[in-house]
């Protein structure tokens, strides 16, 4: 298909204009795959009165919004292809998006993700610190949560993993001295975790547990970087903006400025993430677009015009999640001229909306 000859390329490589016609034809590949496979997909592209055959741009692929994978289950094919089900941390509704995936799901994501962080990790894999509980990555099943598989998707980059929170998520000195034992001197080091999880332990490892924490650390190699993901809500609620967050992690865990990263994704679209570039950018990659629309009109935005996020990628074959309308307001920055010298486009994330407005889309279906 053409997803995967897309896989085969590099993530940031190509200019939007190459990318372009590429990118469209894998959609429409995509959305035809979905179109005939999943009947509850069908019902809501035609209640929306849209022939599929006569789509003509990125533009006008129909979207669903994020919420309706709360609300209804959709499978695109055999429900017997089913590996797993992924869901999401309900952080806002209280109700998580159940995702399911297939194997040909799960290993596009696993290219997608290995590609796009290849750029910013680089190839050299790299000690973790991991700002979390050993038992989250190891629950497994027929369900799994979106800490356990972000967890898992660094494991490529990983030479060694360690974990240092208890079962509690609580910060277990011990845990740490054993990790710092383990890893050898002069290694580069990756403090990963979910970015309030690593607020909280940071706030507790000050309070109690910060002379522990500053005497293993000593021992690990200076070359640093801290990467986190997810749950800005929460730190919005205690008033912490990412400015703050950046400058006190990278204190804490010392990390030279630009190597704290942020990298937003939902689990929705698993593979595809959006790290920030040391100019602070998120850039898109070769396997996804994004639109912003209006949240009046829906209409689409250009460059420096915040709206709605909608974000595509052909890379789902189990579930047509390929166009979702997020319930987050970005702005695309620019295209193609970002001076990390990434290709494509890049944006900025600015919020959570309280309420997303659906206008139909999801009633109809």
């Amino acid at each position: 298909m053409k997803v995967d000859k897309l896989l085969e390329k590099p993530a940031f490589e190509l200019g939007q204009k190459e990318k372009g016609p590429l990118f469209f034809e894998a959609m429409k590949e995509s959305l035809k795959l979905h179109y005939g496979n999943c009947p509850e997909f069908r019902k809501f592209v035609d209640g929306q009165g849209i022939d599929v055959e006569k789509i003509g741009k990125v533009e006008d692929i129909p979207y669903l919004p994020v919420s309706i994978f709360k609300e209804v289950e959709l499978v695109t094919g055999p429900k017997e292809n089913i590996k797993t089900k992924i869901l999401s941390s309900a952080t806002t509704s209280g109700k998580p998006s159940q995702i399911p995936l297939d194997e040909v799901t799960s290993k596009r994501q696993q290219i997608a993700l290995k590609n796009i962080m290849s750029s910013f990790l680089g190839k050299e894999r790299m000690a973790f610190i991991v700002l979390d509980a050993r038992e989250t990555a190891q629950k497994s099943g027929d369900e799994t949560s979106s800490r356990a598989s972000a967890i898992r998707g660094m494991m490529p980059f990983a030479k060694s993993m360690h974990f240092v929170l208890n079962e509690k998520l609580e910060f277990e000195p011990k845990l740490l001295e054993e990790a710092v034992e383990k890893i050898g001197q002069g290694e580069k080091i990756c403090f990963f975790g979910f970015t309030w999880l690593i607020y909280k332990t940071l706030l507790a490892i000050k309070e109690d547990g910060k002379r522990e924490f500053e005497e293993a650390t000593a021992k690990l190699g200076k070359e640093r970087k801290v990467l986190h993901i997810g749950g800005w809500k929460k730190l919005k609620d205690i008033a912490v903006e990412k400015k703050q967050f950046n400058e006190e992690v990278g204190e804490f865990f010392e990390a030279e400025k630009g190597k704290v990263i942020d990298f937003y994704g939902m689990t929705e679209q698993l593979g595809t993430v959006y790290p920030d570039c040391g100019e602070g950018h998120k850039h898109l990659p070769l396997y996804s677009e994004i639109i912003i629309r209006d949240g009046q009109t829906f209409e689409s935005l250009g460059i420096g015009k915040p709206g709605l996020i909608q974000l595509l990628t052909p890379l789902p074959n189990s579930y047509p999640g390929i166009s979702v309308l997020t319930e987050d307001v970005g702005e695309i920055q620019g295209v193609d001229d970002c001076p990390c010298g990434r290709k494509g486009k890049y944006f900025e994330f600015r919020k959570r909306v309280e309420k997303a407005p659906l206008k139909g889309c999801g009633d109809t279906l």
